[in-house]
């Protein structure tokens, strides 16, 4: 087998694993399904770059995920700076028109509770949203959320709780939880 058949065979594995989760993972932050398509296959494309000059990869899918996340941060200041020259454009009749974050994409099947609990991660603190949403709703492990946000494993698991915290008092599950009566006093 030959060193680009090697590739191509490494690059369709990975993306045949983790293309989905790239997709979930982008087009639930710019809220805009052609531009997450955009960013997935700019992703896939770092990454076949990354694989044709032979660097090594512990995590390809923490190095996704970073990837993916850094273009989504480019494309939201280059989306700024397009909308804040056309605010000023007086001879256009152009408005600044934000991402609708509180929608979800079609294609995701959540039920009630889920998209309940989906627009309350939209309100959490955007560090806190990020780690939790790619520890519970990709499955990312803390380091992997670490290599991916740019933080230690122990800051990205101190993210995590922390953002369940607010995410259980968003969704008044804390006030529940200490009104239930405990097993001894039945």
């Amino acid at each position: 087998m030959s060193n680009h058949d090697s590739l191509q065979l490494t690059f369709d594995k990975l993306f045949q694993s983790e293309a989905d989760a790239i997709f979930r993972f982008c087009v639930l932050r710019v809220s805009d399904r052609e531009q997450a398509r955009d960013l997935v296959q700019e992703t896939f494309v770092r990454l076949w770059q990354t694989l044709q000059k032979g660097t090594e990869m512990t995590n390809a899918r923490a190095f996704l995920f970073t990837v993916a996340h850094r273009l989504i941060i480019d494309w939201y200041r280059k989306k700024k700076a397009v909308s804040m020259e056309s605010l000023s454009d007086e001879a256009t009749d152009e408005s600044y028109d934000p991402a609708d974050e509180g929608t979800l994409p079609d294609n995701l099947e959540l039920g009630s509770e889920g998209r309940f609990l989906m627009s309350k991660i939209k309100e959490l603190n955007d560090s806190y949203r990020q780690a939790v949403f790619l520890r519970y709703a990709e499955g990312l492990s803390p380091p992997e959320i670490g290599k991916v946000l740019g933080i230690s494993a122990n800051a990205a698991s101190v993210r995590v709780n922390r953002g369940i915290q607010e995410l259980r008092q968003l969704t008044g599950y804390d006030i529940m939880e200490s009104e239930q009566p405990s097993p001894s006093n039945t």
